[in-house]
C-alpha cells in the first residue's frame, strides 16, 4: 500500500499545525493588548478597552477615574488621596461606562466620573464589550494576523524608544499629544473651536437625551457603597464664555438638574475658571492639558469625595 499520500497529509498537517501553535505562542507572549498579563514592554496600539478592562484587575488601586479621552488624559499618579487606575476611554460614553463599572467596581472607595456637558446616553446602544472572552474570541485574538501585526509593531517600538500609549496605572501617555497639538495653528484652532462650539450654542435642551445608563451606574455604585462625585470638565474658553449668557446657561437648566437628581456629587467645572486657554493644548481646544487636570481632580474634586467620605 502506498503511505505517501498519507505522509504527505500527516506532513502538512504538522507543519500548519506548528506554524499555528508558533502564532498563537508568540502573540500570547508580547500580549500587545495587555490581555494576558504577559505584556512585559508596554503598550504601543490603540488598545484602550482591551487593556483596561485586563489591566483593571492587576494594578494596585482604590479609586477610579472614568469618562472619554479628556479624563484619560490625566495621569493618575499625580491625583492626592487616593491610588488611582484610570478608566477613561477615547470616545467614551454613558454606556461603556456603566458596564465597566458594573463589571469592575465592586471594592473601591471612590469613583470620579466625567460626564460632558449636556450629555446623555449613546444614540446606538452597543451591549456588555466587557463581558468576559469566550473560547473563541481568545483564540481569533491569539491566532489574528492583525495581532501578528500588532506584537510585530510592539517589539519594534519598544526597542527603538517609542513612548508607550498607555501606562500601568491605565493613564495616556501625553508626551506624543504635545509634540503634535501644543503648536500654534490659529486657522486650524479657529476652525475646531467653531464645530466644537457649535454643539454647545446650538443645544436645545435635555428633553430627547434620556440619561438611563447614568442612573444605572449611581444605583451600581450606591448598593456597592462606592463614593461617586461627577465633574463636568471645563470647556474651551472661547466656548464656555457664550455659555455664561443667562439664555445660554436656561437651555442647559434641566439637564443639570438631572444630572444632580441621579449624583448627589456633582462638580460643574464647564464654565468655570479652568476654561483658560492656557489649560488647553495649543491646536486642540477639546483636551485640557494633563497637569491642568491633575490640578482640577486635586483641587475641586477630590476634596468633595473626602468630605462625603468622613460624612459616612
Amino acid at each position: 500500500m502506498d503511505t505517501s499520500p498519507r505522509r504527505f497529509v500527516i506532513l502538512a498537517l504538522g507543519l500548519v499545525g506548528g506554524l499555528v501553535f508558533t502564532i498563537g505562542l508568540f502573540n500570547y507572549l508580547v500580549d500587545p493588548y495587555g490581555l494576558f498579563g504577559q505584556n512585559r514592554v508596554g503598550i504601543y496600539i490603540s488598545a484602550e478597552r482591551e487593556f483596561k478592562s485586563s489591566q483593571v484587575q492587576r494594578y494596585p488601586h482604590d479609586a477610579l477615574v472614568v469618562g472619554n479621552s479628556r479624563m484619560a488624559m490625566i495621569p493618575v499618579a499625580d491625583l492626592k488621596g487616593f491610588k488611582f487606575f484610570n478608566a477613561g476611554f477615547g470616545g467614551g460614553n454613558a454606556e461603556e461606562a456603566y458596564y465597566f463599572l458594573n463589571r469592575f467596581a465592586h471594592k473601591q472607595k471612590l469613583v470620579i466620573l466625567g460626564v460632558e456637558l449636556g450629555q446623555g446616553d449613546p444614540p446606538s446602544p452597543k451591549g456588555d464589550i466587557f463581558a468576559p472572552p469566550t473560547l473563541t474570541s481568545t483564540l481569533n485574538n491569539l491566532l489574528s494576523l492583525k495581532t501578528v501585526e500588532y506584537s510585530v509593531k510592539t517589539l519594534y517600538s519598544h526597542f527603538t524608544g517609542v513612548p508607550v500609549t498607555l501606562r500601568d496605572d491605565g493613564s495616556f501617555d501625553a508626551k506624543p499629544w504635545f509634540e503634535r497639538w501644543d503648536k500654534p495653528d490659529p486657522a486650524h484652532l479657529a476652525f475646531v473651536v467653531e464645530k466644537l462650539g457649535s454643539g454647545y450654542w446650538n443645544y436645545k435642551g435635555a428633553s430627547k437625551f434620556p440619561m438611563v445608563y447614568y442612573t444605572r451606574i449611581a444605583e451600581c455604585l450606591r448598593e456597592r457603597g462606592i463614593i461617586c462625585v461627577v465633574v463636568v470638565p471645563p470647556l474651551y474658553e472661547v466656548v464656555a464664555s457664550r455659555l455664561r449668557d443667562a439664555s445660554a446657561m436656561a437651555k442647559y437648566q434641566a439637564w443639570r438638574s438631572r444630572l444632580q437628581t441621579i449624583f448627589p456629587l456633582v462638580v460643574d467645572l464647564s464654565t468655570s475658571p479652568y476654561c483658560a486657554e492656557e489649560n488647553f493644548f495649543k491646536d486642540d481646544p477639546v483636551h485640557f492639558k494633563p497637569e491642568a487636570g491633575v490640578r482640577m481632580l486635586n483641587t475641586e474634586v477630590i476634596p468633595v469625595a473626602e468630605r462625603a467620605a468622613k460624612g459616612r
